[in-house]
């Protein structure tokens, strides 16, 4: 979706006290499902972004929105130190979850490189399914620092859900040579991913038209994808050892407008209009049209 003028008109209604380092943004929806007898689902967000140089050379900033299902923001200080921010930020699920629920994390976090090492801690509580239930709510405390050298990038991370639990420790370190990428991992704790450990290749390369990634690890996961792109076709074969079997899915774009077909037979098709766009899909059995209008 292209920016335009839009907000430059809402920034010149306002008061001049209220445009110094502000930046507006939003988005109007509506999506309906043909032949049904249901009203067109809606939605409306607002946010608002500042920020400001402060005279020792640091930065300050302020993002928060204004409408929408969470109600989130953040204020963050950066310099040379790195980078401080607290407040509350909202996520939707992770592809792992089965539902559609979505998380919030309220709490304060720090960024920053020392000595080499890029570093990060945070503090707060994290609420997976955002509905208030306070058995749902956890506290959390994670620190972690990653270093890279010569193409070798070592990681380690440690994160405790509710005090008095044990952590969740994780080491990952990676190895890149040319196109070809070699790590291992390993974790322990309650909330361990894989508490073996596991070493993986991966290999992508690109020769003209055809871009192909390959990927394989000593946990028998493995990961074939190739794309061909004919000018404004560009078609997909993916193959993996979750799915099983070859998955086809094609891209097809002319000018603003847009064609997509994915493994899963969903058809979609789509035509950006500067600061609108306008979808029709196909999936199954239903047939829906978005419309979105974006400043």
């Amino acid at each position: 979706m292209k920016k335009s003028a839009i907000s430059l008109a809402v920034a010149a209604a306002l008061p001049v006290a209220a445009q110094a380092g502000v930046t507006l943004s939003g988005s109007l929806s509506a999506e309906y499902t043909l032949g049904s007898n249901l009203s067109p689902i809606t939605e409306a967000k607002l946010s608002a972004e500042a920020s400001e140089v402060l005279a020792n050379g640091m930065t300050t900033t302020v993002l928060f929105d204004v409408l929408g299902d969470e109600n989130q923001g953040t204020v963050g200080l950066s310099g040379d130190f790195g980078e401080v921010k607290g407040g509350t930020a909202a996520s939707s699920a992770t592809a792992n979850d089965a539902d559609e629920t979505s998380e919030s994390i309220n709490g304060i976090a720090y960024t920053g490189s020392l000595a080499g090492f890029s570093v990060n801690a945070a503090k707060g509580t994290w609420d997976h399914d955002s509905d208030d239930v306070p058995s749902d709510i956890q506290e959390y405390v994670t620190y972690g620092a990653s270093y890279e050298f010569n193409g070798l990038t070592v990681t380690g991370q440690s994160t405790t859900k509710n005090t008095g639990t044990n952590a969740t420790n994780e080491i990952t370190a990676s190895y890149a040579f040319g196109d070809l990428t070699v790590s291992g991992s390993k974790s322990s704790g309650p909330d361990a991913v894989v508490e073996n450990a596991v070493v993986k290749a991966a290999y992508a390369v690109t020769r003209g038209d055809l871009a192909v990634t390959v990927s394989a690890d000593s946990a028998d996961d493995w990961d074939l994808e190739a794309t061909y792109t004919m000018g404004d076709l560009a078609v997909t074969a993916k193959d993996d050892e979750e799915d099983g079997g070859v998955k086809l899915s094609a891209m097809y774009t002319s000018g603003d407008l847009s064609l997509e077909v994915d493994y899963d037979s969903k058809v979609t098709v789509a035509y950006d209009m500067g600061n609108a766009d306008l979808s029709m899909t196909r999936d199954g059995s239903d047939t829906k049209v978005k419309y979105v209008v974006a400043f």
